[in-house]
């Protein structure tokens, strides 16, 4: 299985952050800096920013942007563009709050940084010496440290219920946000990485145990008040906005954040380009200071990373080598919003963007794009396979993120069509070809590690033992694991669809053939064992239907009424209704007894013993996909 490569430090001078933080200090990876990138022309700047933005509003459905651009220890801009989407006013950097999403937790791991450098926190020690208001169950023989929360290899399961409310009413305390649906974990602490809100929800409420206040109070004391983030806050509204404004913005958001510490920080342009100066100041501005140079170094080390030729994860940050260059970034993104955080320490450059609206997360991306295109360009490569990649055949097949294919909950089905396969083929050449959804076409440059053509990404097959185990890529959120043809969502649903119609064909066949005799005046079936067989049988698949129906009219109800999610608040009740799988699979052990008793006993023609046995079987292989999709319990 992968592990941490052996890293080496990133900065030639953050070995005097390594003396000052020995007990945490993780080196990474070493980057050569012989790449030349375009220097920031802050003339220039503004005008590419307009029109690059104006681009995207015009390309899109956002409605509006802010962007901030910090460089050389300033802010060379910070600008709005278009209209809010809560009120229809003008967006501005100063004033218009922004939702942050995910980028919320950089100041979480910010804050979490900061106690482990006043040795509050040991980093490679248990969290659960430290945590006090929530508990973490023991499942492998490692435990959980702030250093696996930091960089997502906890081996939690993605939290598929109660990140986000639709109502502010529903909102809970952190503690009881995060102790009232617990992930299971999968996988052993270190292995494998599985991008998750809960990880950063439980260094937000450690945080606040270590401190012995909230952690929005932590947030506001330690890090907004000395970088003079005003308009900043972990609240569920802005605090400056009252009367109208706040209704208006409250009104307008579709959900709110359960998990603040997760994604729930709301801020402005200018505010997020002083949290940028001070990571990219050695942890203070001209306001204040937040980190030393020795903890600010510190943060932004590799300290994790699944393979020595991936690019890996910062404390709390994701990297990305472009050309030599190291860059430090993280991103949020919501039904209303897209943002990008973008940190070029080499370049002491930063850039936050966010675009309100609709399709904002492509808007966002593609404006990072074009931004990084123009300051720190790259050189393609074009990279030719020399000939078949070793182990062709073995890595050939079907891929999905492992904390889906293993989550134990019936949010499996539901995330399953959030997060594409990889679907991996080899091309005549040797071209190694992955699918998403878009493809990506990848050259062998050592034993399962390929370089994308482009030269710019890397993918690596990992081991256990002879076998391919998982798959990892730069820029990857969760390593993926080999699925067989039956976990293909193709192929189970032409299973389910087939299996339905049989198993109908009994649950309606037999009750509408009956009808049709009672019409006629024909004779009736004979009473006893053939009548009960062709009860047990009809009611497993009314049971299994009538769960399935149940839920599909629930889901409706839901979206109608504006209700929470299914999957995030499942209403008062909604538990009951997996009594019906449970009595289905029941039922259709008692019509398995029958099919071996009418074929010793011979009842029923042989034609219609060969039916019903197939009845039987189409609701084995229903009982099996709901197994499969956990959907035996709530």
């Amino acid at each position: 299985m992968p592990s941490p490569c052996n890293r080496r430090r990133f900065l030639a001078g953050s070995a005097s952050a390594g003396a000052a933080l020995a007990a945490g200090s993780v080196p990474s990876r070493a980057q050569s800096t012989d790449s030349d990138p375009d220097p920031v022309d802050h003339d220039d700047l503004e005008a590419f920013v307009d029109d690059a933005v104006e681009s995207e509003l015009a390309e899109t459905d956002a409605s509006g942007a802010v962007v901030s651009v910090v460089h050389d220890g300033s802010v060379a801009l910070s600008k709005g563009y278009g209209e809010t989407v809560f009120d229809g006013t003008d967006v501005t950097a100063t004033e218009t709050p922004v939702q942050t999403g995910s980028i919320s937790k950089l100041v979480t791991f910010t804050a979490a940084m900061q106690l482990v450098e006043r040795g509050e926190i040991d980093p490679r020690s248990d969290v659960t010496d430290s945590l006090e208001s929530v508990s973490i169950p023991d499942a492998y023989d490692d435990p959980i440290t702030l250093a696996h929360l930091a960089t997502h290899t906890p081996g939690f399961e993605i939290r598929s219920r109660n990140d986000t409310v639709g109502d502010l009413a529903h909102r809970q305390p952190l503690a009881k946000s995060i102790s009232s649906y617990r992930p299971a974990r999968i996988r052993p602490p270190g292995e494998l990485m599985g991008y998750t809100n809960y990880a950063a929800a439980v260094t937000g409420q450690l945080v606040a145990d270590v401190d012995g206040s909230s952690f929005q109070e932590y947030a506001r004391r330690e890090i907004f008040a000395p970088l003079e983030m005003d308009r900043s806050t972990f609240a569920p509204v802005p605090d400056h906005l009252e009367g109208d404004d706040r209704d208006a913005l409250v009104d307008a958001l579709p959900w709110h954040s359960n998990v603040p510490p997760a994604s729930g920080l709301w801020s402005t342009g200018t505010d997020m380009a002083q949290f940028m100066l001070a990571h990219l100041g050695a942890g203070r501005t001209d306001a204040g200071r937040i980190l030393s140079r020795g903890a600010t170094e510190m943060m932004h080390s590799q300290w994790f990373s699944p393979h020595e030729e991936l690019d890996g994860m910062a404390f709390g940050f994701f990297e990305r080598i472009r050309d030599d260059v190291r860059i430090l970034y993280h991103g949020g993104s919501g039904p209303s919003y897209g943002s990008q955080l973008v940190l070029v320490p080499e370049l002491d450059l930063g850039l936050f963007v966010s675009f309100q609206g609709s399709q904002t997360g492509a808007a966002a991306g593609s404006f990072e794009d074009a931004f990084l295109d123009r300051y720190v360009p790259t050189t393609d490569a074009a990279l030719t396979p020399a000939g078949r990649p070793e182990r062709a055949d073995e890595i050939e097949g079907s891929y999905r993120p492992f904390p889906v294919h293993e989550h134990t909950t019936y949010g499996k089905l539901l995330l399953s069509t959030y997060t594409a396969d990889v679907e991996v083929r080899i091309e005549d050449d040797g071209t190694l070809v992955t699918d998403t959804g878009s493809t990506s076409r990848w050259v062998e440059v050592e034993p399962l590690v390929f370089r994308r053509v482009d030269g710019q990404r890397t993918l690596v097959f990992h081991e256990d033992g002879d076998d391919i185990a998982a798959l990892s890529s730069d820029g990857m959120p969760w390593a993926a694991v080999p699925i067989t043809r039956l976990d293909d969502l193709s192929v189970q649903a032409g299973l389910a669809l087939g299996a339905s119609l049989v198993a109908l064909s009994g649950s309606l066949g037999w009750p509408l053939a009956a009808a049709v005799r009672r019409y006629r005046g024909s004779p009736q079936s004979r009473s006893g064992p053939p009548r009960r067989a062709r009860l047990a049988a009809g009611g497993a698949g009314g049971l299994l239907f009538g769960f399935v129906a149940a839920v599909v009219v629930a889901f409706a109800l839901v979206s109608t009424l504006d209700a929470p999610s299914l999957l995030q608040r499942p209403p008062r009740g909604f538990g009951l209704l997996f009594v019906l799988p449970i009595a289905g699979a029941a039922a259709t052990l008692v019509a398995v007894g029958y099919v071996v008793q009418a074929w010793l006993e011979g009842f029923w023609s042989r034609p219609v013993r060969v039916h019903y046995t197939a009845v039987v079987c189409a609701l084995a292989v229903l009982l099996w996909l709901f197994r499969y999709w956990n959907l035996f319990w709530p």
